[in-house]
Order: C-alpha cells, then structure tokens, then sequence
C-alpha cells in the first residue's frame, strides 16, 4: 500500500522523501531530508544556513552529529541539545545566508514559550546538580554488561537454555541502558548497544535525531520502520494488522534485532563498504569467547548466540514498544492538533509521551526500561539519573503553562498500545488549550 496516497499529516509535514523506501535505514532517512528541509547542503537552523566544516572535528559532543546532519534542518536537534549560550553564539561565525525554504516541520521555539522557559530553568538547575546519579548509571550499565558476559558464557559452559533465557534478558536491559548513552557524547558505552546486534551509530539517526525530534510524527522513524505489520497512524490498515498484531507482536520482537543488523549490514555495503565499521563485529565476540574459553562446539556457540539474541530481542521489543507512545489517548500525527500557536516543540513531545507510575522513581527502573520517558525526550542528552532531580521545575512549568503531563499504568500503556494498532479513527479532539497561570 502506497501510503503516501492515503495519508496526509495534520501538522501539515510534507511526506518524506525516501520515507518506505525497503531497507527503513537512517542513511535513506537522512537522504530525504536533504531533499525536503531546504538546506541547501548546509546545515540548517530555524530559517538560517550555517556551514559548520570547520567546526566537525571541534564539536564537543562528537563528529558524527555534524557528519550525519549535513544538509538537513537540525532546529530541534540544536535546540534540544545545548544548554548553554556558546553555541548561539558560535553560530554567527558560520552564517551563510536566509534560507530560501519556509520551514518543513511546524514547531516553534519561542524564548517565552514552554520549551524555552523551562530549558532556561533546567540549565540552571543542572549546575546544582551531584555526579554521583550519573555515575551511578554508568556503574549499572557496566555490572548489567559484565553479568551478561558471564550468564552468556556460563549458557555455552553449562549447555543451558535456561541461563541462556537469563542473558538474553540481561542483554536487553544492557542495550536500553546504554541507549542513555549513545545520545550522549561519544564515550565507549554506546557500544554496549551494538552487543544486541543492533546499531548505536544507526540508532543515533533512527532514535535521536528522527523519533526525538519528531515524535509520533510521519517523519518519526519508529514509527515507519515498523509498518505495514505494526500501523500506528490513525489510517486505513489491513484488517490482519487490526485485528491479528497482538498476536504476532511477539515474532516482530524476537527477530527486530536480527533484522536491524542485517538491514544495517545491507546499507553499509550500498554505501560501498566504507561506513563499515567495528562495531558490527562486536555481537560475535562473546560466542567466539564462549567457544574459546569453554572448548564447546563452534555449532552449539552459534546456536546459543541466537537463542539469547531473540530472547533479548523480545524482552528490548516488550519494553520499547510498550514504553510511552502508543495509546488513543496519545498525539498520533492525523489526530487533531493545537492551534497553530501553541506548536511549541516541547508541548508537541508531552502530547506524544505518557509516563508509567511503576518506573518513576526509581533510577535502575528508569535506566532499565525507558523511564521519565516525557523528561527524556524534553532533554536526551541528560543522563537518566539526573532527570528526577528536574520534576519540581518540570511540573511547576506545566502548571504555568497549563500542559498536561500524562501518567498511567504500564498495562495501560500495553493495553492502548493494542487499541492504536486497531485504530483507524482520527482523534478530533486537539489535546487541551493552554492555561497560563502566574509563577
């Protein structure tokens, strides 16, 4: 099904170039951009042209961000990641000229808006802040990695299933902790991810810069890299898609890492084998460890490999998908939106987000499961542990501004999960008006 033909988004978003193209990559991703968002290969920042070049190898977070971005509009990715003025104030040395494009995406940064009140108290807040909640993540994340490798090993030793069903599920919850670092600066964490046979650098387009920063959007690549088997759009699906995902969901899960690898794998020998890098080594190690240290057959190495990769593609699928997007009661792009001057990008990401009560709280919980999912996607570049710390300031700015902050219970968000996949009806309701209220 063509759904260009059938769709057309209420944020009044163009249909992205390139958007089902097969391989749903981040590179055929960022290819369509270059084509829809009028930057005229240079990077582009609300209605301004910058040539950064010179600055690639100098930018703090990492060279890939700058890399990757060239010839794209990264408004909401620069909004969204710098807390400080410096890099506004950087950005007149690499002016270039006005865009001649209006704008593809819809969303406003207005200095008195939502988003920017409240980035402007968070920043302040941060210098405040301890470093012991984010060392502690980090120390998580590397006990859950180290006790992979040894439930993955002991698997192979002790020829079991059942510990293997245990690293699998340690592998998953070591992938969605080091996913709090790939949106990080780059740091050798990130890499714990590409362990599940899945990408960090591919998750830093598909996760970072395209579900961050449009969420539940059309260009949301979580949301189309799962279509047509998973339709969250309120659209016109195949009745097996309605009424039959809740049963093959599970199958969906258990091969999404193995297919992430191999679309990957794919892409990099299109764009001649030069993006491939070491990281897609990486998931191979531990059976060749395995075989090495336990003098087991390289057969049953291999064997046990893909038995804890599906189970932990399972577990990271139960956990991601069921994690905060997809209810009715959630912004889906098609639903009805806000007037057009309260498309404030911030208050666009609380419409789309819903937090579970059971997660909340609890650092191990949040680092594990993709918790304090609205304060997440407001700031992913903070660490998880830090982000309880911000609740009062967050709160106190919803209230200002009269922005509902959803929080429900996980099997209600597996449940709506379900309902949105059966939902064809458009949601004519727009989430409510804004209320100021004084500070």
């Amino acid at each position: 099904m063509d759904m260009s033909k059938i769709f057309h988004s209420s944020l009044g978003i163009k249909y992205p170039t390139l958007r089902d193209h097969p391989l749903h990559s981040g590179s055929k991703w960022l290819k369509g951009k270059n084509v829809d968002d009028g930057a005229e290969g240079y990077w582009r920042i609300h209605d301004n042209l910058y040539d950064l070049h010179s600055f690639i190898k100098l930018h703090p977070g990492g060279e890939d961000w700058l890399k990757l971005t060239k010839g794209t509009d990264i408004t909401e990715a620069f909004e969204a990641h710098h807390f400080t003025s410096m890099p506004e104030d950087l950005l007149p040395n690499f002016f270039i000229r006005k865009a001649t494009q209006t704008r593809n995406l819809p969303f406003t940064f207005d200095d008195r808006g939502f988003y920017k009140t409240l980035k402007r108290k968070v920043a302040e807040e941060l210098e405040k802040l301890p470093e012991h909640p984010k060392n502690r993540s980090k120390y998580l994340t590397d006990a859950l990695f180290s006790l992979y490798v040894t439930a993955f090993i002991s698997a192979v030793r002790y020829r079991s299933f059942s510990v293997g069903i245990l690293a699998g599920i340690l592998l998953g919850l070591t992938a969605i902790a080091a996913h709090n670092f790939f949106h990080q600066k780059d740091n050798f964490r990130r890499f714990y991810f590409d362990f599940s046979m899945m990408s960090s650098r591919e998750w830093r387009i598909s996760h970072v810069l395209s579900h961050h920063m449009y969420t539940n959007t059309i260009s949301d690549m979580e949301i189309s890299s799962l279509e047509p088997f998973l339709w969250y759009l309120p659209a016109k699906r195949h009745f097996i898609v309605k009424y039959c995902s809740w049963l093959y969901s599970p199958v969906i899960y258990g091969v999404l890492t193995m297919v992430h690898f191999l679309k990957t794998l794919i892409q990099e020998l299109l764009d001649g084998g030069s993006g491939l890098s070491f990281t897609i080594l990486l998931p191979f190690t531990l059976p060749l460890l395995s075989w090495v240290i336990t003098g087991q057959s390289a057969l049953f190495c291999i064997v046990m490999f893909f038995w804890i990769i599906i189970v932990g593609s399972v577990h990271f699928g139960l956990v991601g998908v069921n994690a905060a997007h997809h209810h009715p009661q959630i912004f889906h792009d098609g639903d009805a939106i806000r007037p057009l001057n309260e498309l404030d990008w911030g208050i666009h990401q609380l419409d789309a987000v819903m937090d579970r009560r059971e997660i909340t709280g609890s650092h191990f919980l949040v680092l594990t499961n993709f918790g304090d999912h609205a304060l997440h996607h407001l700031f992913p570049s903070i660490d998880h542990g830090l982000l309880e710390y911000l609740y009062p300031i967050f709160l106190e700015t919803c209230k200002h501004f009269g922005v509902e902050w959803k929080l429900t219970s996980q099997l209600e968000l597996v449940k709506g999960q379900f309902l949105q996949l059966a939902n064809e009806k458009v949601n004519s309701e727009p989430p409510k008006k804004l209320l100021h209220t004084k500070l």
